[in-house]
């Protein structure tokens, strides 16, 4: 695949919903492997290592490594949450919408603001409907994929620039982590939106947080 071709579909976004249903484990399959705080740090270096690795392989070669990094990159960090909502014992609260908000919180993007409120000491999360959840995938696919241009320039500048990509993946996997738990450790309930307040309508803003 051409590096225009590779960027063309990273930039489209809707790789980032494809994964989400595609690595999403069965709970059965979730496994504690200590703390929170040890299960982020173990994913963190795992990211570090698949973007390292990924990038130190010379374009043109390494231009193909591309999405193989953000995939298997985003798997760790999705199992991640997974492995920390079953420490919490959430498991049977996880579903697409939390995900979401999660990878939201952890972009710094305001849309996480629209998907929960608290009411007294539990936090009520939207609901949303399969549609609604694919767009928003799509804008979060699209605000990660605002950093690939980089990654394919230093597919060309290895020795300096594959290192700084497994650092930006081994804090963002963190970043990730540090949301699950804040948000598992919480009490949660859920309430049904009305899939007309998005359908045929453009999302509400979706840029950064304050």
């Amino acid at each position: 695949m051409k590096s225009g071709q590779i960027l063309e579909e990273v930039k489209s976004g809707h790789w980032f919903f494809d994964l989400l249903v595609k690595f999403a484990p069965k709970p059965e399959e979730v496994v504690v492997t200590g703390t929170p705080e040890e299960m982020i740090k173990e994913a963190g270096k795992k990211a570090f290592w698949i973007s390292t690795t990924l990038s130190a392989v010379p374009a043109p070669f390494g231009l193909a490594t591309i999405l193989p990094e953000i995939g298997a990159v985003t798997k760790v960090q999705i199992n991640l949450v997974y492995k920390i909502a079953k420490y919490y014992k959430n498991m049977e609260t996880i579903n697409q919408s939390i995900v979401l908000l999660i990878f939201a919180n952890a972009l710094g993007l305001t849309i996480g603001n629209q998907l929960v409120r608290r009411v007294g000491v539990r936090l009520i999360i939207k609901a949303l409907s399969a549609p609604v959840i694919e767009r928003i995938a799509q804008r979060i696919g699209l605000q990660i994929a605002a950093g690939i241009t980089k990654r394919i320039a230093g597919r060309w500048l290895i020795i300096i620039a594959a290192p700084i990509f497994g650092l930006f993946s081994k804090k963002m996997t963190r970043k990730i982590g540090a949301e699950a738990m804040a948000l598992f450790a919480e009490a949660l309930d859920f309430e049904d939106i009305n899939e007309c307040l998005y359908e045929g309508l453009p999302l509400p803003p979706f840029g950064k947080g304050e």
